[in-house]
């Protein structure tokens, strides 16, 4: 081989080491930040067995490091909790009454900056055991940035409810 094909083939080499670099870790911080919203609406949902009181004491535990400190997350209701101690206590609230069960769909990241990701998706809330009678579709938006935590909420804004499924019958 000669010496321009070599070093033809080196910056070759070179370029597609670049192009990987530069863009598959925007793919992968969006997909970080997809998980972390994901593993967080499943943290409110109670695992198969676990006593109320073992959920609140896990979401006390684990809360903390989803939220940023000036977290403001937008209720249905129109309420505004500022800060992660008024978004944790709402939580544990709704959580101490109740057993809901959240699911998110159609989950789009779109990169904001370098390390903030905002999201848009479609979530389902069900106050049933089973997670499928009485659920509220609803849409909702989320801004998460990347720390040396993680990937944290700083905002969310879940809508009023679109249509409850199933269908409620005439």
């Amino acid at each position: 081989m000669s010496r321009a094909t070599r070093t033809k083939l080196l910056l070759l080499a070179v370029a597609l080491v670049t192009a990987f670099l530069i863009f598959v870790p925007r793919q992968s911080d969006e997909r970080e930040a997809r998980l972390t919203l994901e593993r967080f609406a499943s943290m409110l949902t109670p695992s198969a067995g676990e006593a109320p009181e073992a959920h609140v004491a896990r979401l006390e535990r684990e809360l903390p490091s989803f939220l940023a400190s000036d977290v403001l997350v937008t209720l249905p209701s129109g309420e505004s909790l500022a800060g992660r101690e008024a978004v944790i206590a709402r939580a544990l609230a709704l959580c101490r009454g109740q057993r809901p069960v959240i699911a998110l769909r159609d989950l789009r990241a779109t990169r904001r900056a370098k390390d903030a990701v905002h999201l848009r998706f479609e979530t389902v809330v069900s106050d049933s055991q089973v997670g499928d009678l009485h659920a509220a579709l609803r849409t909702g938006e989320a801004e998460l940035s990347k720390s040396d935590r993680g990937w944290l909420l700083h905002r969310l804004e879940v809508g009023a409810e679109r249509r409850a499924e199933p269908e409620p019958r005439p």
